[in-house]
């Protein structure tokens, strides 16, 4: 996919849709190759940036050769604005398909439809904008923790002041700080996050409001309290959703050491109080897992998406260690090496810390016996390989699966696993997916690559919602009667047109009527 920015402006923002489609469809003959007989363009436009996935120039003469697409980014974006001005689509998805005849033809929707990465990533549809999976470490989902804080309010201050003495000995300045927050102020904050603040971090706040961004303490600032509830609110206390095109497969791992740190990409019981400014906070943990304590410290934030990290067991604990000194009450951390793998071969590097195994190119049949060593697997994706036995996945508590299976192999050994949420499942041969009924957690399944006989699958899933099959697969449910009925999202694979996505967007019950559709030749007067 490529993206490029939007430029605001310019020439092309006072022509209308007709004349911009034109200009688009000339730029393409001008640019295009010799004997080629059709240009499709798939793309997206919005507020901010323009992308191209897929397309491009066919040319018979010369199959599989690679053309470079033309990229009329200033008429994408000037389509997006048009769009965006008369139909309020804050962004769009647009396909253009030109031949050299000068004839082309626009379809253009807004983004509940999004082309895929490659020419053969089919559509994601989405169906309900409004519905985001629940992550495991969700409130109503975790097992709270009985542990006792672990912080020392008046510790926490003589350390917070020897920090702050050792960086002016650092630095040679003293770093000025900010009046303390009040009394009243602290028990706003409290109300506002509906959660007492840790005895130490009181303490601090106490002592003064933040850090007045000098990086005193260890070279992170420390925020005053209102822009921390500000942080918290805004940005680290709800999970990151980056959309189905992206999500459907969001995989949150276990902190390091485990069962300390809910298992969540935000929670409103994570309260940041100090940043490097890179996206990341360090953050009080006010709602900590089972083997976790309360006000402990985790590490949020840009790139935290799959998971907190484990940071200290209070904020005096975390001041402690930028002057030297242990953390008595850290657990003790596994030692287990990284936490994902991409390997083409189950080998020694195999330990009980992996969550998460992608394997390449492995020769076929794998024996997955190997993931025994491995009880944390969270996630395994082969990857141009298969298996014959998925025996050794029952027993392990992995979420995300996406397995090719060699000839005679089958699903049943999945029958009634607890924790598998996102499957994909590639055959050549037919498979019996009646196991599939026996998965009580199984939101997103992906059968474009393998054939499904049983047609009433998808809807006797309740709990199904992204669904991924092809083009005949689809036409299949649709003819038969058999749409799942609580889906979210779904994908069309392959390569089929956007007007086909339309088709099945609206089969899906998703009003389409509001498609734009344009027909013309570049030498047609405006």
């Amino acid at each position: 996919m490529i993206v490029r920015p939007v430029r605001t402006g310019g020439a092309g923002m006072d022509l209308t849709v007709d004349e911009v489609a034109r200009q688009i469809a000339a730029e393409i003959v001008a640019r295009a190759p010799e004997g080629w007989t059709e240009c499709v363009l798939r793309g997206h436009g919005s507020r901010t940036s323009v992308g191209l996935s897929g397309g491009g120039y066919v040319v018979p003469s010369r199959p599989g050769s690679f053309f470079e697409k033309p990229f009329p980014y200033q008429g994408l974006g000037s389509l997006a604005s048009r769009f965006r001005d008369t139909h309020g689509w804050e962004a769009v998805v647009l396909e253009l398909t030109c031949r050299p005849s000068g004839a082309f033809e626009l379809v253009v929707f807004r983004d509940t439809l999004r082309p895929g990465g490659g020419p053969e990533d089919g559509w994601t549809l989405t169906i309900d904008p409004g519905f985001q999976p629940p992550e495991p470490g969700a409130a109503d989902r975790a097992e709270p923790s009985e542990l006792r804080p672990a912080g020392d309010p008046a510790e926490a201050v003589e350390r917070l002041r020897a920090v702050l003495r050792q960086h002016a000995e650092h630095s040679g300045e003293e770093p000025e700080m900010p009046a303390p927050v009040t009394e009243d102020r602290l028990a706003a904050a409290e109300r506002h996050l509906g959660r007492p603040l840790p005895a130490d971090l009181r303490a601090l706040y106490l002592e003064a409001d933040g850090d007045g961004g000098s990086e005193a303490l260890d070279g992170y600032c420390w925020l005053p309290l209102d822009r921390a509830l500000a942080e918290r609110d805004g940005y680290v206390g709800v999970p990151t959703w980056f959309g189905w095109e992206l999500g459907w497969r969001q995989m949150i791992f276990d902190a390091d050491p485990p069962d300390t740190v809910r298992r969540c990409s935000g929670h409103p019981g994570w309260l940041p109080f100090a940043t490097w400014f890179d996206g990341n906070f360090l953050a009080v943990d006010l709602a900590p897992a089972a083997d976790g304590r309360p006000g402990q410290v985790i590490e949020v934030g840009r790139d935290f998406d799959d998971g907190p990290r484990y940071v200290a067991s209070s904020v005096t604990a975390w001041l402690g260690r930028a002057l030297g000194r242990p953390d008595p009450h850290a657990p003790q951390e596994s030692g287990d090496g990284p936490h994902q793998l991409v390997v083409s071969a189950l080998d020694e590097r195999l330990a009980p810390g992996v969550q998460a195994i992608h394997l390449n190119d492995a020769p076929s049949p794998v024996d997955l016996g190997p993931l025994s060593a491995t009880p944390r697997l969270r996630r395994l994706h082969l990857n141009r390989c298969a298996t014959t036995d998925l025996s050794p996945v029952a027993v392990l508590p992995v979420e995300d699966l996406a397995v090719d299976l060699a000839s005679g192999a089958g699903l049943t050994p999945l029958a009634g696993h607890r924790h598998l949420t996102s499957l994909a499942v590639g055959s050549e041969t037919p498979v019996d997916l009646a196991p599939l009924r026996t998965l009580p957690a199984l939101r997103s399944l992906d059968l474009s690559r393998c054939p499904m006989p049983d047609l009433a699958l998808p809807a006797d899933l309740p709990g199904l919602r992204y669904l991924a099959l092809s083009g005949a697969q689809w036409s299949a449910l649709i003819a038969a009667g058999r749409l799942p009925a609580h889906l979210a999202a779904a994908r069309l694979a392959g390569a089929p047109p956007l007007t086909a996505a339309l088709d099945l967007l609206a089969a899906l019950g998703v009003d389409t009527s509001t498609a734009h559709r344009l027909s013309g030749t570049v030498e047609d007067a405006s």
